[in-house]
């Protein structure tokens, strides 16, 4: 590990290159201040939104030539985080699409980012704020917007997969403005970004590669692994609703799409956080499906429906046992699940066979039907998401986890024959309550069955390998 001198000398070393990389001299920068407040403000300044800064402070955040700019700079950002990322793009359109907006740019208004990565460097920020401010570092990123034009642009680490090439999109607060070559209209130099929607030139696995040409901003998947068995929290509405949207469209335009791999639920609950994003088929057996209102009007415009639908399901464990343990400090047995495993499903519509099925056996507009039938899915992991089920209450408590699929194609798996004799449900007692979650009311259902005489006797003769999840 670093002294701390070493690392106080690399800060100090990465505030002297950082100044040599804008090469922006400080009676410059003072004269865009001066410049810049004679413009005065528009209706589109995000200045009233940072609590704290006035069109001066902001301004003198722009370059960081030592440790008490780069902390401005850091606290900018830091109030700039509670600004809604969409109410900040809104604005930064509105002003392009005003006549005469160019001249009225000026340090503080909102402004909008589409271009290619040129260069990238992470800044430490000063050491005493990170308590505070809550990060560590600052990417500064040149960005190629025109052949002729690049701007330098401020703003929380990328993914560590971004790379020079890649494409970004966004809008952030203008943090200097220059006059151009061409004519007397100020251009936008530098600019703070919040959030940068990522568009990798080349995607590490195929499922991103597919999102993105949908138009996924791929650094939402980003973190997603990190959140790994809890509850589906405000900070996965954008990536759940715009994957959802994006395989929903994946289907309807009939694209040739690359096969998907062929995974099992253990698969998932053994190494999730690498394969979030990653597109996969899989073989599962439903039990309940419900449909689930989109209220927000945001989200319906963003997934291109009032509703969705969840269909709780169960996926083939093969010759595994899941054994879950129980919370610290609760004694007791593990919960234990034999040869199946729940999983959910998400898509914003249902293939038509499901849908016959759900009308002759419910009749009408069924919000919640219990329906057992085979298929096969093609679609997205988004992560394992955590619930309270009565089967986990009565062994072993805490919640139950398990992976939540986004559908891009279901298909019907189920055999035309109506004899199902050996096709019954086979393991210990597996159970599913309705359960209620961030995105409306998720539902599992989990039946006792019996064990046929085939399956009896491969289990004397093999072992199950076992499968302890803390």
């Amino acid at each position: 590990m670093k002294s701390r001198s070493n690392k106080n000398r690399l800060a100090l070393n990465s505030f002297s290159s950082l100044a040599r990389h804008f090469q922006l001299q400080s009676v410059i920068t003072l004269a865009l201040i001066f410049s810049s407040s004679s413009i005065g403000f528009t209706g589109e300044s995000v200045i009233p939104l940072l609590s704290g800064f006035d069109q001066e402070r902001v301004a003198a955040t722009y370059p960081p030539t030592d440790g008490n700019t780069l902390g401005e700079l850091a606290k900018l950002l830091y109030r700039l985080r509670s600004v809604d990322p969409t109410k900040l793009q809104s604005m930064a359109t509105q002003h392009e699409r005003e006549p005469g907006a160019s001249q009225a740019m000026s340090v503080g208004d909102a402004g909008s980012l589409t271009g290619t990565i040129k260069s990238m460097q992470l800044v430490p920020i000063p050491k005493k704020l990170i308590e505070f401010l809550e990060f560590q570092q600052l990417h500064v990123l040149t960005v190629q917007i025109t052949d002729e034009q690049a701007i330098k642009v401020i703003t929380f680490p990328l993914p560590e997969g971004a790379q020079v090439g890649d494409q970004l999109e966004g809008a952030g607060v203008v943090l200097q403005v220059k006059p151009s070559s061409e004519n007397a209209s100020p251009l936008t130099s530098a600019i703070l970004c919040k959030r940068l929607r990522w568009l990798p030139k080349s995607a590490p696995i195929t499922g991103w590669k597919l999102l993105r040409d949908q138009g996924v901003d791929i650094s939402l998947l980003a973190d997603l692994g990190t959140r790994n068995r809890q509850k589906l929290l405000a900070e996965d509405g954008d990536a759940f609703y715009s994957m959802m949207a994006a395989a929903a469209d994946l289907e309807q335009s009939k694209k040739e799409v690359p096969a998907p791999s062929e995974m099992a639920p253990v698969t998932l609950l053994q190494g999730s956080s690498k394969l979030t994003g990653q597109w996969i088929q899989m073989n599962l057996e439903t039990v309940l499906i419900t449909r689930i209102s989109v209220m927000e009007a945001q989200r319906q415009a963003e997934l291109g429906s009032d509703h969705y639908y969840q269909i709780d399901a169960v996926g083939d464990l093969g010759n595994v046992v899941v054994q879950i343990e129980r919370p610290a400090g609760n004694s007791g047995p593990p919960a234990t699940f034999n040869n199946r495993y729940p999983v959910s499903v998400v898509t914003r519509s249902l293939p038509v066979f499901l849908e016959r099925q759900i009308q002759q056996q419910e009749g009408g507009d069924a919000v919640i039907s219990e329906l057992k039938t085979k298929i096969q899915m093609d679609g997205f992991f988004f992560r394992l998401w955590s619930y309270e089920t009565d089967f986990m209450a009565q062994h072993g408590g805490g919640d139950q986890f398990g992976p939540l699929m986004i559908a891009a194609a279901i298909r019907n798996k189920q055999p035309d024959s109506t004899n199902h004799t050996g096709v019954n449900w086979i393991g210990s007692a597996s159970a599913c309550a309705v359960i209620f979650g961030i995105f409306g009311i998720w539902a599992w259902q989990r039946r006792n069955g019996s064990r046929d005489r085939d399956v009896r006797n491969r289990k004397k003769e093999k072992e199950a390998e076992s499968l302890r999840i803390p």
